[in-house]
C-alpha cells in the first residue's frame, strides 16, 4: 500500500520552521509496516493544497495531512479538503462540543474565530483533539483515506497515538515486515564506518545499510523488508561468512538473516558501538544508571553545562541525575568542589589531577555514586604550549574508582571541541558502568595507548 504525507503551511515552505512532524510519522507509519513512497509541502494556498489532494487521492491508500487547522485566515486545510472532495464546510456537532469542553476547562471563552475550526468537510469524520482546540478529520476520496491532524507537534502526536493509528490497524490488514535496528557509534569518523562495512551490500544484498552523522556520533541504520524473502539465501550464509557454522533449516528465516547481519555489523565496529539499540550516549548512560540504581553528579569548566544539559535532555533523568556544578574560575573549583590550590599552583586547571579533585568534589558534595568532570581547552584561543586546544582532561569517581586521563582532539572549532569533550565524558563514564573497567578507552577512542 502506498502511504504520503502532506504537510501545510507557508511557515514550512519559508524555512521558519523545520518539519519534524513529516520525520515522526514516517517513523511511526514504518512500525505499522508501511514505508512512505512521498512527503509533500504545501503553503497556505486552497487551490494548491485542493490540488495535490486530488492528486495524492489517485495513487496512494493512505495519507496523514498536518497543519492548517487553526482558527485564523491561513488556516485553510479544511477549506481544500472540502473542495477536493466536492463536499461543503458543515458544523460539526462532536467537534464543537470537544472544543466547548476544552475553553471551559481552561476558563475561556469560545470565540467565533475559534468556532470555524468545528468547520468540517460534511462527509468527514472528527478525530478528538485531547490536549488543543483544533479538532481533526479523516474522510476517503478515490482510492485514499485522508487523517487530516494539526501542526502542533505535542497535539499531531496525541492524536496520531490515540486514534489514528488504531483506525488503521483496524481497517487495514497490516503485517509489519520491516526489521530495522540502529546502533550509536562513537570514536570514528563517518567514512571509516564506511569503510568498515564496505562489505555490507555484497554479503547481505537484501538489507539497506544507512548512515547519519550527528557529531560526534554515528547512527548505523540497518533496513530489511522481509517481503519477499527467498530460501535461496541460505547459499549467501553457507559460503561468505567465515568461521561461522552453517545454519540449519530452523535458522534459514527472514529474522535469522536480520540477525546474522546485525552481529557482522557488531563484529566490525566493535567497542566503537555505544548503544545496540539507537540511543544517545547520555541515554545510554541513564539506562546503566538506572539498571544499577545508581546516582551521577557533574563538574564542568571547559563544557560549560552541556553534559548536564545532554543529561537532563533524557525524559526520567530525575531518579538519577543529583547535581551540575559549572566551576569555571579556579576560585569557583576550590570553593565549591574543595580542589586544593597547591594542586591548581602545581598543574593549573587543565590536567588529570585537578579534573579528579573536581570529580571527587562533586561526588562528595551531592552524594552520588558516580561524578565525572571535564577541564579543558575548548579554544580558539589556546592555552600554554604544552596544552593545545583540543585538550581536555576527565575525570571519574566512584565506588571503589578515582581516575582521570587526558585526550587530545584537532577540532579548531570551540563548539564542536566543547561537543566532543562532553561525549568523552559521557563515553568514559559508560565504559565503566557497562564493562567494569577503564583500561583501554583512551586507545579504543583516541587510537593511543
Amino acid at each position: 500500500m502506498i502511504a504520503e504525507i502532506l504537510s501545510t503551511g507557508d511557515e514550512v515552505m519559508l524555512g521558519d520552521l523545520v518539519d519534524t512532524n513529516s520525520a515522526y510519522l514516517c517513523d511511526r507509519l514504518k512500525q505499522l509496516g508501511l514505508v512512505v513512497s512521498q512527503i509533500t509541502a504545501r503553503g497556505d494556498d486552497i487551490e494548491a493544497v485542493k490540488e495535490t489532494v486530488l492528486e495524492i487521492s489517485r495513487r496512494a491508500g493512505i495519507c496523514l495531512v498536518t497543519g492548517g487547522l487553526g482558527p485564523t485566515s491561513d488556516d485553510i486545510t479544511a477549506q481544500a479538503c472540502a473542495r477536493a472532495a466536492g463536499q461543503p464546510l458543515k458544523m460539526h456537532p462532536q467537534a464543537y462540543e470537544t472544543m466547548k469542553k476544552y475553553f471551559h476547562r481552561r476558563g475561556f471563552a469560545l470565540t467565533p474565530e475559534n468556532e470555524k475550526q468545528a468547520m468540517l468537510p460534511a462527509a468527514a469524520d472528527v478525530l478528538i483533539n485531547t490536549c488543543g482546540t483544533a479538532p481533526g478529520f479523516f474522510f476517503h476520496l478515490n482510492q485514499c483515506l485522508f487523517f487530516c491532524m494539526p501542526g502542533v507537534p505535542s497535539e499531531m502526536r496525541q492524536m496520531m497515538e490515540t486514534q489514528v493509528v488504531p483506525h488503521i490497524t483496524k481497517v487495514f490488514s497490516l503485517t509489519p515486515n520491516l526489521h530495522i535496528r540502529r546502533l550509536t557509534v562513537f570514536g570514528l569518523p563517518e567514512s571509516r564506518v564506511s569503510a568498515l562495512l564496505q562489505e555490507f551490500s555484497d554479503l547481505f544484498p537484501h538489507i539497506r545499510l544507512g548512515f547519519r552523522a550527528s557529531f560526534p556520533t554515528i547512527e548505523v541504520k540497518l533496513v530489511f523488508d522481509a517481503t519477499g524473502f527467498r530460501p535461496e539465501s541460505r547459499k549467501f550464509f553457507d559460503s561468505t561468512i567465515q568461521g561461522e557454522k552453517d545454519l540449519d533449516a530452523e535458522e534459514n528465516d527472514p529474522r535469522a538473516y536480520f540477525e546474522k547481519a546485525g552481529r557482522w555489523v557488531l563484529r566490525q565496529l566493535g567497542k566503537k558501538v555505544v548503544s545496540l539499540t539507537g540511543l544517545s550516549l547520555e541515554a545510554e548512560v541513564g539506562l546503566l544508571l538506572k539498571q544499577r540504581n545508581q546516582t551521577l553528579a557533574v563538574a564542568e569548566s571547559c563544557t560549560g553545562g552541556l553534559i548536564s544539559h545532554l543529561i537532563t535532555e533524557v525524559p526520567g533523568s530525575s531518579d538519577y541525575f543529583l547535581l551540575s556544578a559549572v566551576t569555571y574560575a579556579n576560585a569557583a573549583k576550590i570553593k565549591v568542589l574543595g580542589v586544593s590550590s597547591e594542586t591548581l599552583a602545581a598543574h593549573g586547571a587543565v590536567h588529570e589531577t585537578t579534573a579528579l579533585e573536581m570529580a571527587q568534589g562533586v561526588r562528595q558534595v551531592s552524594g552520588a555514586n558516580w561524578a565525572v568532570s571535564t577541564t579543558g581547552i575548548a579554544g580558539p584561543g589556546g592555552g600554554p604550549t604544552q596544552k593545545k586546544v583540543g585538550t581536555v582532561c576527565i575525570g571519574l569517581a566512584g565506588p571503589g574508582v578515582a581516575d582521570a586521563g587526558q585526550y587530545h582532539f584537532t577540532f579548531d572549532d570551540r563548539s564542536r571541541n566543547k561537543k566532543i569533550f562532553a561525549a568523552m565524558a559521557l563515553e568514559v563514564l559508560r565504559r565503566k558502568l557497562a564493562e567494569g573497567e577503564l583500561k583501554g578507552v583512551k586507545r579504543d577512542i583516541m587510537g593511543e595507548g
